[in-house]
């Protein structure tokens, strides 16, 4: 049985990265692994307060937003459709993106993005 190093594994801590600029803060994810050996993906986590939008987002990163609390209305590309908890959504390279919280709660999202291999 392998021994488990706890300096390169366990809980992610989390520092302010940004604001959007009217829905709320972004906070990236520090992960425990060495510079020498980081994870091919990072995470943050970011919320919506209610009657605003997230940024547009348009980027080179694929991407995967796992909705932990909230409703709100996902904008991809010219379509539209209902997030809710426990959805999880993914947006291509280069594929705008937002959503707009128009429920009574904070929408709470956990996004995990990474380059595609030949970017």
């Amino acid at each position: 049985m392998q021994s488990t190093d706890s300096t390169t594994s366990g809980l992610a801590t989390f520092e302010h990265w940004y604001d959007f600029a009217e829905g709320g803060p972004v906070h990236r994810a520090l992960l425990p692994f060495p510079s020498s050996a980081p994870a091919p993906f990072e995470v943050a986590r970011w919320s919506v307060a209610p009657n605003t939008s997230n940024d547009l987002d348009v980027h080179r990163s694929r991407e995967v937003w796992i909705i932990v609390s909230g409703t709100g209305t996902l904008t991809v590309a010219d379509q539209t459709e209902v997030l809710r908890a426990g959805d999880v959504a993914a947006f291509d390279s280069r594929v705008p993106h937002q959503v707009r919280n128009e429920g009574p709660e904070q929408l709470l999202a956990i996004s995990v993005y990474w380059l595609p291999e030949d970017d």
